[in-house]
């Protein structure tokens, strides 16, 4: 499963409840408002991402992305379009969550480096390598296991384990 996509760069440290959303923003915990999640969505790191971002984008982060991050942080980035989260490092947590709602999230140590702002880079989950096409690099990450790209595939968690469930009452 290949990713190809418009790079978003980040730098280092970007808050998952206070850069990519606005957490004192959300007044019902238990539900996803994803039209305000996504209106607010690296609102204050880049004010002009929710107005320019397009489905199938990319994230490119430093170190310690989306630390502090609730669930609905993931709900943001994914209501944003973004197919593909690329970072340097970032909580294990985060990695679930995202995965949950069927966002994959990649840790690339060298990343950032390799990319601007905006260029295309490619992310292949099941090889495990993202290739950056302007300057022909490849970087390797961990492949995502057979069942993570069922996942990914079929948009979460949920959404694959009712395909899993209809498979077998069959």
């Amino acid at each position: 499963m290949s990713i190809v996509g418009r790079v978003w760069k980040f730098g280092d440290g970007v808050c998952g409840d206070d850069g990519i959303i606005q957490f004192s923003r959300i007044n019902d915990l238990g539900s996803y408002d994803e039209p305000a999640l996504k209106a607010m969505c690296f609102e204050l790191v880049n004010p002009d991402f929710p107005k320019q971002v397009v489905a199938g984008d990319l994230v490119v982060a430093g170190h310690t992305f989306a630390h502090h991050s609730h669930p609905h942080v993931c709900v943001a980035l994914k209501a944003s379009g973004i197919a593909a989260v690329v970072v340097e490092s970032c909580d294990s947590g985060f990695v679930r969550k995202a995965l949950n709602i069927g966002l994959p999230v990649v840790t690339c140590p060298g990343v950032t480096g390799l990319v601007q702002p905006f260029e295309t880079l490619e992310v292949d989950l099941e090889k495990g390598e993202v290739r950056h096409p302007a300057s022909g690099a490849n970087l390797p990450v961990r492949p995502f296991s057979e069942r993570m790209l069922g996942i990914v595939a079929a948009g979460g968690l949920i959404p694959f384990l009712k395909l899993q469930y209809s498979a077998r009452a069959t």
